[in-house]
């Protein structure tokens, strides 16, 4: 599937450059060109194919590359988590995680920043820890 990887990487950075626009301005151009030869109904008809089958096929790619993307962030903010003396081990794939977890997690977070410096991983809101904070 090397190929297709390279396809949607490809289209990602066709659609995001200068010539994705230009491109699409010239579609534009050759509907309004069209109109007076085929009538507007047959041109609205054709440019109306090509913009849908172009979408159908770009919705795939653009999200097969955005996936990666993202996977590759997750990557590299797991292996910071990992060699952060006190970050939370809880972090690691905290993607994986239900959206419940998630916002439990997120609320969390918001004690930290109200205990103020002191505090510097979501394990010191933990309830063990603070029963039997550290010495």
């Amino acid at each position: 599937m090397k190929w297709l990887e390279f396809l949607s990487q490809r289209a990602t950075d066709f659609v995001s450059s200068h010539w994705g626009t230009l491109t699409a301005l010239g579609v534009l151009a050759m509907w309004l060109v069209a109109i007076p030869f085929l009538g507007p109904s047959k041109a609205w008809g054709l440019v109306d194919k090509i913009i849908f089958a172009t979408s159908f096929l770009l919705l795939f790619l653009l999200q097969r590359s955005q996936t990666k993307a993202t996977l590759s962030i997750q990557v590299k903010l797991n292996e910071l988590l990992a060699s952060t003396h006190r970050a939370s081990s809880q972090m690691i794939n905290v993607e994986n995680k239900s959206e419940e977890e998630v916002r439990e997690i997120h609320d969390r977070y918001q004690k930290i920043q109200q205990k103020g410096l002191g505090s510097h991983s979501i394990d010191d809101t933990s309830p063990d820890h603070e029963r039997n904070p550290p010495i």
